[in-house]
């Protein structure tokens, strides 16, 4: 063999035992979700589901999405499976975080995408928004959650404008964009301060335009005034400083925007019918500050579209289940996962011959307490029978 071909073939087996590996890595590494399955049987998947909803109910999670993943994998014709999808979303917002909140998000998404006519599909969009609403930074950052929020929140009020949740939209909506607002009237402040009128005329034309109940709007409408009178365009900014005095008598700003009015020559308004009692209602000092540093705090519920505050079950969730032939007022013995295509068994139950039969004590048995439920049934010794002693010689 010639000495130039002999390293050319060794490169080639490494080329391809490298190419090997590589699809290998690539098939263990697939990103599908594992399911677990097991032997199907009717009336097993109403069991799965409760034995998966009394686990969340006891904030064990990842138990519980065991369960519920079995009941998807072995039954995809049960029509519990939107509620099974539904509880192991749930699961992820209840623990929260960065990491479990970005879950649910998915989780929830994927959701809407199987299920988009269920009645309960307003309640996945706006725990979607909540995800969101839950994250929202301080205004002077990023505000790419509030953006999030406001997308699903108006999502919500246009595709189910007859849910009883619209209520909370228009609360989340307000709070949303108040969040925006500031963030748009800090960029505007900052460009003022640089003299840059083109630019506060932009950010402050945007919060007029989308925010008309943000409580910083008198102060708005001047930096807008204000940057027109440099763009020598007086007209519009003498509607500004107009709009300030006549819904506006009470801010700091209304003396300033009526000394522009009579430098533009123009009339100063009175102020408009109700506007004299009219107060632009502002968070502290203090908490303006903490906000600059930790973000807002709404009150967004932590609690999941099934299992409520103190772990209980949304009453029309539950009254669903109940038809669904699912008991959800019956406290069973806790179960343990067995393994993969194994039944899972509970405690307190034992096969025999391929039968499962309940070992209870008879009246005349007393049957001991176990010190905690998790604690495995102690088994039973039979006493044994008494020897006679040997009579020991006198030593």
């Amino acid at each position: 063999m010639s000495k130039w071909f002999e390293p050319t073939l060794k490169r080639s087996w490494a080329l391809l035992a490298l190419t090997a590996c590589l699809a290998a890595s690539l098939a263990c590494g697939s990103p599908k979700k594992k399911v677990t399955t097991e032997e199907v049987r009717e009336g097993r998947d109403r069991e799965l589901y409760a034995e998966g909803l009394r686990a969340m109910r006891k904030r064990r999670y990842e138990e519980g999405r065991l369960l519920l993943s079995t009941l998807i994998g072995s039954y995809d014709g049960s029509p519990l499976l939107p509620l099974a999808k539904l509880l192991i979303a749930d699961s992820f917002y209840r623990e929260g975080g960065a990491s479990s909140l970005a879950q649910a998000d998915v989780e929830y998404r994927e959701w809407l995408q199987f299920f988009p006519q269920h009645p309960l599909a307003d309640d996945v969009l706006l725990k979607i928004a909540q995800i969101h609403v839950r994250q929202i930074g301080p205004a002077n950052l990023d505000n790419t959650e509030a953006r999030r929020a406001e997308r699903e929140l108006l999502r919500l009020a246009r595709e189910y404008p007859q849910s009883k949740l619209q209520p909370q939209v228009q609360e989340y909506l307000k709070f949303t964009r108040e969040q925006l607002g500031m963030h748009s009237l800090g960029v505007a402040r900052l460009y003022f301060k640089q003299q840059k009128y083109v630019a506060v005329k932009g950010r402050c034309e945007s919060i007029i335009r989308n925010y008309p109940d943000f409580t910083y709007m008198d102060e708005t409408l001047f930096l807008h005034g204000v940057a027109l009178t440099h763009l020598e365009d007086t007209p519009e900014a003498a509607k500004s400083f107009a709009r300030i005095v006549r819904e506006y008598p009470n801010s700091e700003w209304r003396d300033k925007a009526a000394e522009y009015l009579e430098r533009f020559g123009v009339e100063v308004p009175a102020p408009a019918e109700g506007a004299e009692v009219k107060q632009v209602v502002r968070k502290g000092f203090i908490k303006r500050k903490f906000e600059e540093i930790f973000g807002p705090s709404a009150s967004v519920t932590k609690e999941g579209i099934i299992l409520k505050k103190d772990d209980t079950i949304d009453p029309e969730v539950e009254e669903l289940l109940v038809s669904l032939g699912v008991r959800t007022d019956v406290i069973t013995p806790e179960s343990t996962i067995t393994g993969q295509g194994k039944q899972i068994q509970t405690y307190g139950q034992r096969a025999t011959n391929g039968q499962t039969e309940a070992a209870r004590p008879t009246a005349t048995e007393s049957e001991p307490t176990p010190k905690r439920a998790d604690e495995p049934t102690p088994k039973v010794v039979e006493p044994k029978k008494s020897k006679k002693s040997k009579a020991q010689p006198p030593r």
